[in-house]
């Protein structure tokens, strides 16, 4: 857990109680998990509590009535700001806008941190629906996420030529989408497909022509966003999802790297133990990239022997790393 995800939590358990919290609760709930001794939580605690206060966030403590424990919990009504009405685009830039400055060590990242952690509040207080956008880092093709961004936006359907892992050719692709993530500098959106009839995820690297977004009515949303989608629940974030591990790839390891067969991010099926004494490990692969990542990291210890389409990416890694260090 990183330090905005436990002060928003902290904030969250401070701001929804209905009655102030002793340290050991929140040690229960917020710290939980943390592999540290108590007195290094509550240390932990104390900055945290007051680095919410110096974003402005007042933590009251309350001593209970006999004086002899003390409870924390945030005020709504000196939280929540007055309702804002941000038209949709509005919320989209002042969300990439903020995650920006968060943590760049500007003069800006307190203040964009506030009102970050506030609108996100405001926003599910009021039941209102935004844009699933998890903005990571500084997009390499603005122009395409700026078409997939509008079509978020506006719920516009999207058109594109798509490469699919393993094959050599594009299909023409017709998309609503739903939401748009960033993955280890790689950026994918969610949507329902309409060729394959289902929620996919694509990556936009494999997007090999324009991003249409649908110029008919352009005031009228083409479609309305499930009721009850969740973009979390669409997406491991250990690996994108939306397609099945359907992707079968065998490795075969050194002998004196056999135990590392089990340590992989994909689904192991079986071990075959050669005469030569190197392992062949079959696997279930449902995040390719993530997988060829893992093999690469074993050096010539690891080799990844099928399928075909594998095969290439782990070669198109390397010669892309050959090419930066000016080799050939």
């Amino acid at each position: 857990m990183d330090k905005i995800e436990r002060l928003i939590n902290l904030t969250a358990c401070l701001l929804e109680t209905k009655r102030p919290l002793d340290f050991a609760e929140l040690s229960d709930t917020v710290y939980r998990g943390l592999s540290r001794s108590q007195n290094s939580l509550k240390r932990m605690f104390e900055r945290d509590k007051d680095e919410l206060r110096e974003m402005g966030i007042e933590v009251e403590t309350v001593e209970s009535e006999w004086g002899d424990e003390t409870g924390y919990m945030i005020p709504r009504d000196r939280y929540y700001m007055p309702h804002i009405d941000l038209e949709p685009d509005e919320k989209v830039a002042l969300t990439m806008v903020s995650r920006l400055f968060l943590g760049s060590g500007t003069p800006f990242s307190v203040p964009a941190q506030l009102a970050l952690l506030k609108l996100a509040f405001e926003r599910q207080a009021a039941g209102e629906e935004v844009p699933h956008v998890h903005w990571v880092e500084t997009p390499r093709d603005s122009e395409l996420l700026g078409d997939i961004l509008d079509a978020l936006v506006r719920r516009k359907l999207l058109a594109f030529s798509y490469r699919s892992l393993g094959s050599d050719e594009a299909v023409a692709r017709e998309v609503e989408p739903y939401g748009l993530f960033n993955k280890s500098g790689a950026w994918y959106f969610v949507g329902q497909c309409h060729l394959r009839d289902e929620v996919r995820c694509f990556k936009l690297e494999r997007i090999t022509s324009d991003v249409e977004v649908n110029p008919k009515n352009p005031k009228t949303p083409d479609f309305e966003v499930p009721a009850g989608f969740d973009i979390h629940d669409e997406i491991d974030w250990e690996r994108p999802a939306g397609g099945k591990a359907d992707v079968k790839a065998k490795v075969v390891f050194k002998p004196r790297l056999s135990f590392a067969a089990a340590t992989g991010p994909a689904r192991l099926l079986a071990e075959k133990r050669r005469a030569d004494g190197r392992l062949e490990a079959t696997y279930e692969v449902a995040d390719p990239e993530q997988f060829v990542e893992w093999a690469l990291g074993f050096g010539t210890d690891a080799v990844i022997t099928s399928p075909a389409a594998l095969k290439e990416m782990a070669k198109d890694r390397l010669r892309g790393i050959l090419e930066g260090l000016g080799g050939s």
